[in-house]
């Protein structure tokens, strides 16, 4: 559950730790140690927490959408020169179609949502523009294997 990779001094502190989704419980794990990790290397509360909305609606898109996944919290505090807590979501499960059109709320990766599903599928369809809005930078990958990355960047400030 927990990788810490080490790194020379000069090059700066490096901490990475995993947790697996499998479940709702999960999702409520990871953002509660997000927030306090946040905390913990500097962030003002606000921006805590707003890093941990981001873990949570990652982490529940996993659990709504994906097969298997996990949520991956990285700090370096040499990138940027102030530093930076990065959030992957990794998992295996379908590719979103359209990602621009996901993150407009509402929507999800084909369009409007169906108001009569809203109940259904769990959500409003705000979750991506959320992590957008919220985080420094996102970036989205598909990989080779079939599955695919949802990068959050937060840098300290």
């Amino acid at each position: 559950m927990l990788r810490e990779p080490s790194r020379n001094a000069e090059a700066g502190r490096l901490s990475t730790k995993s947790f697996p989704i499998r479940g709702r419980s999960d999702v409520v794990t990871v953002s509660s140690h997000a927030g306090r990790l946040a905390r913990e290397l500097g962030l003002d509360a606000r921006r805590a927490m707003e890093l941990a909305i981001v873990v949570s609606e990652l982490a529940s898109n996993i659990v709504k959408h994906g097969v298997r996944g996990e949520i991956v919290l990285t700090f370096d505090d040499h990138w940027p020169p102030q530093g930076e807590i990065t959030v992957e979501a990794h998992d295996v499960g379908p590719p979103i179609r359209d990602l621009a059109l996901a993150m407009i709320d509402g929507n999800d990766d084909q369009g409007p949502i169906d108001p009569a599903l809203i109940l259904r599928r769990g959500g409003l369809g705000t979750g991506l523009g959320a992590v957008a809005r919220l985080a420094d930078r996102v970036e989205y990958r598909d990989e080779e294997d079939g599955s695919k990355t949802i990068t959050a960047r937060f840098h300290r400030r």
